[in-house]
């Protein structure tokens, strides 16, 4: 037991040792210059600049952030059509001929059941309210307008090419 009890009187003065050599008078020394040198004195606070001008958000013209991407599907009435032309998409209608003889070019559109119709320019046409625009030598050209995923009406040409022989162009 005597051996653990030394064992215990050495460590704690080596404890002590340790803890009193932190210690020196050139800290306390220093301690005491610092807190007698005269302290600066602030100079008086700058006036504050002019403020900046509000700010106000302007969503014009941006999107909204919290709206679905996801779009709803318009559902298509065949009932209220004013002509059968305007049942069918512009891909499934083929034009097998042309008309130039006429004071005003025609052109004989086929739709996908086999009904040809013939059509001239101001026609309305496809599902997305297309009308005929002019008829060329070799296609028909459709103008529509459709909502664009950030629901904007955006106009756009369509070329309906003539059929030859089974084959466009």
């Amino acid at each position: 037991m005597s051996g653990l009890r030394t064992l215990r009187f050495a460590f704690a003065l080596a404890l002590a040792l340790a803890f009193s050599s932190g210690c020196s008078d050139d800290d306390a020394a220093s301690a005491a210059a610092k807190s007698a040198a005269p302290r600066p004195t602030r100079a008086a606070a700058p006036e504050p600049a002019a403020l900046a001008p509000e700010y106000h958000y302007d969503p014009t013209d941006k999107v909204d952030p919290f709206r679905s991407y996801v779009r709803r599907q318009v559902t298509f009435d065949p009932e209220g059509s004013a002509s059968p032309l305007e049942r069918f998409d512009l891909t499934q209608l083929a034009v097998m001929g042309i008309i130039w003889g006429l004071e005003e070019p025609r052109a004989l559109v086929r739709d996908p059941t086999g009904k040809g119709y013939i059509v001239r320019a101001g026609t309305p046409i496809g599902k997305n309210k297309g009308r005929i625009l002019r008829i060329e030598d070799n296609k028909v050209v459709v103008k529509e307008t459709y909502l664009d995923h950030l629901d904007r009406a955006t106009t756009k040409e369509v070329d309906l090419e003539l059929y030859v022989n089974g084959r466009k162009g």
